[in-house]
């Protein structure tokens, strides 16, 4: 995020703090839900997964994880992530 011009840094992160919203109110939320909530396409919703989510071969924050559920792809909170919640309330 460094790397990117000012506007395009301040909306990656209203992006990251609207997700977390959702995800903070909401146990578990489909990819499509988030994504028509956020009005992103599923590439760009996938990036932000990406930097916020847990995967072993592209890193990222460890915020989030991914299951399915009902033949799904649900979007869930991990333990980090239910932890910065618990202090963005406070």
């Amino acid at each position: 995020m460094t790397n990117s011009p000012p506007s395009e840094a301040a909306a990656i992160e209203d992006l990251v703090v609207a997700l977390l919203q959702i995800l903070c109110r909401e146990q578990a939320v489909s990819l499509a839900k988030i994504g028509k909530q956020m009005q992103l396409r599923r590439s760009q919703l996938e990036r932000l997964l990406l930097l916020l989510g847990e995967n072993e071969a592209w890193g990222g924050l460890g915020y989030l994880t991914q299951r399915e559920q009902r033949g799904r792809a649900m979007i869930m909170l991990t333990t980090k992530g239910k932890d910065l919640c618990a202090s963005m309330a406070t």
